[in-house]
């Protein structure tokens, strides 16, 4: 086996989570009907989900190669009327096409097919070349060329966090479609979270199947590092290439959904191969890397982590309460529903608000940077008493507002900043965290920032300042959702790996799940030396089938008919935390 250190040594040039191949043909005509089409959908009376159904039909017709590479499919109309379903069920069908790496959307052009290749799903979901292969409909083989326990060495100790020594089950495969090998991976697996790995028959069934088998616990997440190199002599070996061949090498570390990491790997991917997939933020209910580790945390009790879902259902509520008042005007909904529980556990669990006893110069301060989503905030507000309903009531346009679409600052009313201007809340928390140093003050500083607005240079000039002056009062908190006004912010400026980031400017940083109120209670209400990065990882839209994860939603008006669905979700979200 070729030593880790220079497999790391060979590796240039290193690139986002994900490499993303979109089609290049130019837009044309929506592609064909399918024969299906002359049925409604609804009749087929399969007993699955429509929008999974509609899913099946259009995947067959990609797979098949009737929709070609780079061709647009049919508009979101065309194929609500020619299936008779809803816009909601469209757009979740297409939705789960994009996250398998299958179709890309471009903005103001439409849906495409993207080139042939390797398809997986993009965001922080675990990458399973046997699973994409097998979504794809190829036949493939797996070869086994190594398979053995050994002790772990210094640095896949680290990845797994073990002791070095530690038994690890190293392997050797190599998948090849029509007798051609295309895929070469090396990996290390946790045995002591897998008891019985070592003795399964990986030529028959998957490692993914094999862990989830032995661990009786999901595989959830995984980080994803990819880089250019050449194949070298081995593994060029392994893949039927000259040394100086140029490849792929992915590097992946994947978690459990207890949050223990259960593998490092690394793959080297031909480069005549091409890996697609989208970098949307999936619906995932874990953290990609653990905030807080499972042994050392206080854990919130069940009763509070109840108390504290139910607000963010509340919250959500009172952003679709605000919208109806205004019928034709678009508000910042999927924003706003990301960052529910965040809102949530801040006035509900953590800040010392003022109202709650603190006297009023030692309360905690709260920036909205992402001042969009301040329709979520408010409702937050009234909960925690630094608004009234008849401020909420006087609405948020006219001569007699107090509220606005955009805040205004009113410090009384918890507003410490005027919104709007996306960049400039990070250096206005980071002043305000200087500022209580300097009075002596123990005071807490939370900045809520989205990740398309850190496209703007100034959060990272404000980021500099703050790691240099050791702001250990400040917590800027990530809303991570993965999508921006203008589509997936890995499209558009891809600014991850943000965690990194933070660190390099003197940042402690962890990763959360956004939607879990008790990792974000750990993590929001802990203490530390240095000024604290959160990435919560999130999902746009939250809580709304036809909203989540959609980039429209960014700033979208809610017509009756959707307003009604929203509704009936809400309702349904709020009555599985109630009985949670």
């Amino acid at each position: 086996m070729a030593e880790i250190a220079e497999k790391r040594a060979q590796r240039s040039f290193p690139v986002p989570q994900l490499v993303a191949r979109e089609a290049e043909k130019t837009p044309g005509a929506d592609a064909a009907p399918c024969p299906e089409a002359a049925v409604p959908l609804r009749e087929a009376g399969t007993g699955q989900l429509l929008h999974e159904l509609l899913a099946k039909l259009l995947r067959g017709r990609i797979i098949s190669g009737e929709w070609p590479a780079g061709s647009r499919i049919m508009s979101e109309h065309a194929l609500m009327e020619r299936y008779g379903v809803s816009r909601g069920t469209v757009r979740r069908a297409i939705g789960m096409l994009v996250d398998e790496g299958l179709l890309v959307q471009r903005k103001g052009k439409g849906t495409f097919v993207t080139r042939s290749g390797v398809a997986h799903p993009g965001g922080a979901r675990p990458l399973s070349f046997a699973h994409a292969l097998k979504e794809q409909g190829l036949a493939f083989k797996t070869q086994v060329l190594a398979k053995e326990v050994l002790p772990a060495p210094a640095e896949v100790a680290q990845e797994l966090g073990l002791e070095a020594g530690e038994p690890v089950l190293f392997m050797r495969r190599v998948r090849t479609v029509e007798g051609r090998a295309i895929v070469c991976q090396e990996s290390w697996e946790n045995l002591g979270a897998c008891p019985g790995l070592a003795d399964s028959d990986f030529t028959k069934e998957s490692l993914f199947d094999a862990v989830e088998r032995c661990s009786g616990h999901e595989i959830a997440l995984s980080n994803m590092r990819s880089s250019a190199t050449c194949a070298g002599k081995e593994h060029g070996g392994y893949l039927a290439l000259p040394a100086e061949a140029p490849v792929l090498l992915l590097e992946q570390t994947i978690s459990l959904d207890n949050h223990v990491p259960i593998e490092w790997s690394l793959t080297w991917l031909r480069s005549d191969q091409s890996l697609m997939g989208v970098a949307l933020q999936d619906e995932m209910k874990r953290p990609q890397v653990p905030a807080v580790s499972p042994r050392d945390a206080e854990m919130l009790p069940k009763q509070e982590r109840r108390r504290l879902d139910l607000l963010a259902c509340d919250i959500r509520e009172g952003v679709i309460k605000t919208a109806e008042r205004y019928p034709d005007m678009p508000f910042h909904i999927g924003g706003a529903f990301s960052s529910a529980e965040i809102y949530a556990v801040l006035f509900g669990a953590v800040l010392h608000t003022g109202k709650d006893g603190t006297p009023w110069e030692e309360r905690d301060r709260f920036v909205l940077s992402k001042a969009h989503a301040a329709v979520g905030l408010y409702p937050a507000l009234l909960k925690a008493g630094l608004i009234s309903q008849e401020d909420m009531d006087k609405g948020l346009f006219g001569p007699d507002a107090v509220l606005f679409k955009h805040p205004k600052r009113d410090p009384a009313r918890g507003l410490e900043t005027s919104g709007g201007s996306l960049g400039m809340g990070l250096g206005y928390a980071a002043g305000l965290a200087l500022a209580l140093r300097r009075k002596k003050l123990s005071s807490r500083v939370f900045c809520l920032v989205g990740d398309g607005e850190c496209n703007e240079g100034s959060t990272w000039e404000a980021a500099a300042f703050a790691g240099h002056n050791r702001l250990s009062q400040l917590t800027v908190i990530v809303d991570a959702n993965g999508m921006q006004l203008d589509g997936p912010t890995a499209e558009i400026l891809d600014t991850a790996p943000l965690a990194q980031k933070f660190a390099a400017f003197g940042f402690e940083t962890v990763e959360v799940d956004g939607h879990d109120v008790g990792a974000l209670w750990q993590v929001l209400s802990s203490v530390h030396d240095a000024p604290r990065a959160i990435i919560a990882h999130t999902v746009k839209g939250k809580g709304l089938s036809f909203a989540a994860g959609v980039a429209a939603w960014h700033d979208h008006g809610l017509d009756r008919e959707l307003w009604d669905e929203a509704e009936v979700e809400l309702a349904a979200a709020r009555e599985a935390a109630a009985h949670e």
